[in-house]
């Protein structure tokens, strides 16, 4: 078990059923915090939930579709009600919806080469921006009832004890990518919707602070998923291929794996970070320096 820096904390974790979401809400656990996994597809997030519980943890389900603000509404307070706070909110859900501008089939030629249509748009802006937004909207209202947590420094650099009062009342992780800053092609509507999230998490870090509410958020490059996987089939590779072609794209010649971008969101999610907010981690191997 890991050092257990989140001991009788609530975290949420939308996404939870596979990839990154899955590995968070495992990294979250065992880290101390009760979990709540919370996903579109039912078979796999209660998969998730029972494996939480396997590992002795404290943790429940709760079906959510973050397209709906009703049922974003319902989840978190079905978690607030059944743990009795919320402390942390991994937004992670996502929408992996790719095209452009132009006429199909008049670009790579691959399965991307697609003309965005309204319905594409609809569905990547409600996911990916409306839904993070909506996610984080219902869970500050508990988050504001927490006390602070514990975590003072004395401080003492030769000009008297500086006490350093350094606690929170809530921590929100919004899941960017290093597509929220750089160009791909045929990634209009994902990259546009990653780089929204990149500005949500300044804004709504600058907005929370009052009520020490730290928002950040962590930018993955290419991660070892099945969205990956995905991804590579439709550019034509094969998945042994792809990760390959992927991995040698960054300075570490490998993709990353779930476990790596985890760790990243329990820093953010700890008082280990206790003078972060509005920041942003890149975990991409040195592909983007």
């Amino acid at each position: 078990r890991d050092h257990p820096m989140l001991l009788g904390r609530v975290a949420i974790v939308t996404g939870a059923g596979g990839g990154i979401g899955k590995a968070v809400a495992m990294r979250l656990h065992r880290a101390g915090a009760r979990v709540a996994v919370c996903d579109l597809d039912r078979k796999e997030g209660m998969k998730v939930a029972q494996m939480l519980q396997d590992d002795g943890g404290i943790s429940a389900f709760v079906h959510t579709d973050t397209m709906r603000e009703e049922s974003i509404k319902s989840m978190v307070a079905e978690v607030g009600t059944r743990f009795g706070r919320v402390d942390i909110l991994v937004n992670n859900a996502a929408a992996f919806v790719f095209g452009h501008l132009g006429q199909e089939g008049h670009g790579s030629g691959t399965g991307t080469d697609r003309t965005i249509d309204s319905q594409d748009w609809d569905r990547v802006l409600k996911t990916n921006i409306v839904g993070y937004a909506k996610c984080i909207e219902h869970v500050v209202p508990w988050m504001r009832r927490n006390p602070l947590t514990d975590v003072v420094y004395e401080n003492d650099q030769g000009e008297g004890v500086s006490t350093i009062h350094a606690g929170c009342r809530g921590s929100i992780i919004n899941m960017a990518s290093v597509s929220s800053f750089i160009a791909q092609p045929e990634f209009v509507p994902y990259n546009t919707t990653k780089a929204g999230i990149a500005v949500l998490t300044k804004c709504t870090a600058m907005d929370l602070a009052p009520f020490k509410i730290r928002v950040n958020s962590v930018s993955p490059g290419t991660v070892d998923t099945k969205g990956s996987y995905n991804h590579m089939r439709l550019i034509g590779l094969d998945i042994e291929e792809g990760k390959r072609m992927f991995g040698d794209a960054t300075l570490l010649r490998r993709q990353c794996a779930p476990e790596e971008v985890a760790n990243g969101v329990a820093f953010l999610a700890s008082d280990q970070s206790s003078f972060m907010t509005g920041a942003n981690i890149v975990m991409d191997g040195g592909q983007t320096i």
